[in-house]
């Protein structure tokens, strides 16, 4: 028997992190409530690649997983299309392992010696201050003028003072940084950018219950492989199998079985012709969300009929059923 350990580096967690940060279809975030920071490749775009890293002209993504990191894979609906849905993989760690500084005001941390381009290391870092307990979102800039506004500003609450919009014009390099590592936005574009909400960033810390992350995990990077229906900017696109079975893989290998079950049957209902009052599905949101995609999504594979839109109109989706990165 070989008792030799097992290469934590082949695990399948870490391959799948591999396997997508190679491809320019699969695209990534990072964040929490009103503050979600998103890279995206486009097809062609140059690109350096290292070990779990990868760094273009207009951002890069360099992932450190914990050892105890656990993937989630799961779908939801699209608030802003009524076709669509979204799919991901959330990295998640224990809660208390996703704690980064949550620092509540503008405060500058020094030369960037962790940048991802050799160009930006003499930039220099400051955290924005926006309280968010597991994402510290940063700014970077070697500019002289927009470091002196930024150093006056320093130690001022940038939501309460209204400065969020001068301090990230000064300095437009975005880093989030969280527990599996950092992400930096230089040029948005092509799917890459950073949404800031500053009248949710104050609001007290919730999870998104229709993402099936269990209690005591907190996601820390979630991965959007490409998606059967629209592009990572939200462009529609005619559907693609291949993709839509690509990540019924994962679903398999990563989502939650129960939830799996309950997608198989509402297509198998729709399917045999029996309407949405002979089944009684759960009223948990994460079930709810399943449900409204499964039914988008069986409105591509198979068309529509008369029992799809009777299911469609019984568990239409309703705004909390979004995905949180869409909000």
């Amino acid at each position: 028997m070989d008792l030799t350990p097992a290469d934590p580096a082949l695990g399948p967690v870490r391959v799948l992190l591999e396997e997508h940060l190679a491809r320019d279809t699969s695209s990534w975030s990072a964040g929490s409530q009103g503050a979600v920071v998103r890279f995206a490749r486009t097809a062609g775009e140059a690109v350096q690649r290292g070990p779990n890293s990868v760094v273009t002209a207009r951002g890069g993504l360099r992932v450190v997983l914990p050892d105890d990191v656990m993937a989630v894979a799961y779908e939801t609906p699209s608030a802003r299309d009524p076709l669509r849905w979204h799919h991901s993989v959330a990295f998640c760690v224990p809660d208390a392992a996703a704690r980064r500084a949550g620092r509540n005001a503008l405060t500058e941390l020094g030369v960037d010696t962790e940048a991802l381009r050799p160009q930006d290391l003499t930039g220099v870092l400051f955290d924005l201050g926006l309280g968010t307990p597991t994402t510290d979102v940063l700014v970077r800039t070697a500019d002289p003028e927009a470091l002196a506004v930024l150093r006056a500003a320093e130690g001022r609450d940038v939501l309460a003072d209204d400065l969020l919009a001068t301090v990230t014009a000064r300095a437009p390099h975005v880093i989030a940084v969280t527990a599996a590592g950092r992400m930096e936005v230089i040029t948005p574009g092509g799917g890459a950018g950073v949404r800031l909400r500053p009248s949710r960033l104050r609001e007290a810390p919730r999870a998104a219950p229709q993402v099936p992350i269990p209690d005591g995990w907190t996601s820390v990077l979630r991965l959007h492989p490409a998606n059967p229906a629209s592009e990572p900017d939200g462009r529609p696109i005619a559907f693609d199998l291949e993709r839509h079975a690509a990540f019924q893989g994962l679903l398999a290998e990563h989502g939650d079985p129960v939830l799996g079950v309950l997608a198989a049957d509402v297509g198998d209902a729709v399917r045999a012709l029996r309407g949405p009052d002979t089944m009684t599905l759960p009223d948990d949101p994460a079930a709810r969300a399943v449900a409204a995609v499964t039914l988008r999504r069986l409105a591509f594979i198979d068309g529509t009929s008369g029992t799809l839109a009777a299911w469609r109109g019984h568990y239409g989706p309703t705004p909390e059923l979004a995905d949180p990165d869409e909000e």
